[in-house]
């Protein structure tokens, strides 16, 4: 076979070679056929994720409007904490109330740095989920009957719901709450009216009309319908 022969045999197989190329796509034609598939199983990802968020959301009892402050997201995340831990919902709601409320406005601590229980700042909390560090504010506590006005250093939140999952998930497991015989008894029976009096006995509170106040919220907004 002479050079030229072997030089038009060699053109032949690499035209040959083109053509096959050209005719699979190569790799982008390959990337180009799995783009839809992968916009679909994104979407269909997606839609998964927001119907279990919706499926996942409990039912809000019918009941007596509730202060204007006090928001589903509340609602909803102090009955998961009581799904989750056994706190009942009625009195982490009325303690909100109580704690955060003035009519239809809610406090600064709780405006300004999601605090809605009051809660005092430990160093211990530094880490904790949701815990932007410690703010002071000026407050009033009763000691032997007595009215004083202090300073207090409370926790700073991120939100709402990190601070109602941060007073279940870590106030109240600390042991003066954890062992207090009073919240056993509420966690057990799911009482509302129980808890109030446990966490007063554990020393949540200095206000000697504590408990009567969270029950009179209790009562007021039927916050019981959230035990159930």
């Amino acid at each position: 076979m002479s050079s030229s022969d072997g030089l038009r045999t060699r053109r032949r197989v690499r035209g040959a070679k083109r053509k096959n190329q050209a005719s699979s796509g190569g790799p982008y034609d390959t990337v180009r056929r799995l783009v839809p598939l992968l916009v679909i199983l994104c979407v269909a990802c997606l839609v998964v994720a927001v119907v279990f968020a919706m499926c996942s959301k409990r039912e809000i009892p019918e009941g007596p409007a509730l202060p204007a402050y006090i928001t589903e997201d509340m609602v909803q995340t102090a009955m998961d904490m009581q799904e989750e831990y056994g706190h009942p919902a009625g009195c982490t709601i009325a303690q909100i109330i109580q704690e955060s409320g003035a009519d239809d406005t809610p406090s600064a601590l709780a405006a300004r740095d999601h605090n809605l229980f009051g809660m005092k700042w430990d160093d211990y909390f530094a880490d904790k989920p949701g815990v932007v560090g410690p703010v002071e504010w000026n407050t009033n506590e009763e000691y032997d009957g007595q009215i004083v006005g202090i300073t207090g250093t409370f926790i700073a939140f991120t939100d709402d719901v990190a601070c109602i999952e941060f007073r279940s998930s870590v106030f109240l497991r600390s042991e003066r709450y954890r062992s207090n015989p009073l919240i056993q008894e509420a966690i057990e029976t799911g009482s509302s009216a129980t808890m109030a009096q446990g966490l007063y006995d554990a020393g949540w509170a200095t206000d000697s009309s504590y408990v009567d106040s969270l029950i009179a919220l209790m009562d007021e907004y039927d916050l019981y319908r959230f035990d159930k």
